[in-house]
């Protein structure tokens, strides 16, 4: 139920709302301006923002979920603490904002982070500085493009529960259609020798907004797949006959 104040407020504008009062709690925890409340407070309003989250499908990048939690991290000077709270949101503001202008976003990757859910929801956080990389004024196309293909890896680390695999490798050692994986595992490959992205370079390459929101929509077409993929492979398994059971 929307509050007096929030009634004619878009969804989004509510949204935004929701995000800088669970900021403005942490702030006021971290420079000394602590009420017995504020615990509860918290719970309550970090609770209420991860559901407006979810609705707007996006994945919640606070990972405190207490203030106490918080408080233990936040250490160093005042200006410090400011600068960690504000980068914890910073990404979702940057959309929210855009998105509240009408603004349109690359062609696939709403699609990849509709797909995004369950256990693949913290991957989102990573698709979203993908796209958010590309409209930064100044514009980082050498990280959107690092941001998009280690989604991929991600999802495949998350998927197979494999957590220190590459996606050379785990590409690999799936039951995929061949020329896909090699045609994943190439592009891995080449940004892997774009200077600055996935490991960092020394040379700058000619990289534009062209070859970011290339990788981008590669990179959601392969999310979208392999997914889609793995649980086809998943079910399949389940239809096999036991040979324990047969014999």
């Amino acid at each position: 139920m929307l509050g007096k104040q929030q009634i004619g407020m878009s969804k989004l504008e509510v949204l935004e709302k929701s995000i800088m009062g669970v900021k403005a709690m942490m702030l006021a925890f971290a420079t000394d301006g602590r009420t017995d409340e504020q615990p509860q407070q918290y719970q309550e309003a970090y609770i209420d923002l991860d559901l407006k989250l979810e609705q707007a499908g996006y994945s919640n990048p606070n990972t405190y979920k207490t203030i106490e939690q918080f408080g233990k991290d936040c250490g160093g000077t005042w200006a410090l603490r400011r600068e960690l709270i504000g980068n914890i949101y910073a990404d979702l503001l940057f959309d929210v904002g855009r998105r509240k202008r009408k603004q349109r976003d690359p062609r696939n990757w709403k699609s990849a982070n509709e797909v995004l859910t369950d256990k693949l929801s913290p991957v989102r956080v990573q698709w979203l500085k993908a796209k958010n990389f590309i409209f930064t004024s100044p514009p980082d196309f050498e990280n959107s493009i690092k941001e998009s293909v280690n989604s991929i890896e991600s999802c495949l680390m998350i998927l197979l529960n494999q957590p220190n695999g590459t996606l050379g490798k785990l590409i690999k050692d799936q039951n995929i259609d061949s020329d896909v994986g090699k045609i994943i595992s190439q592009v891995y490959g080449l940004s892997s020798n774009i200077g600055f992205v996935r490991h960092g370079g020394v040379q700058k390459q000619l990289i534009g907004r062209l070859e970011a929101e290339f990788f981008l929509d590669f990179a959601a077409s392969a999310i979208i797949y392999i997914k889609g993929k793995l649980k086809v492979i998943a079910l399949n398994k389940k239809m096999q006959p036991n040979p324990k059971a047969l014999g």
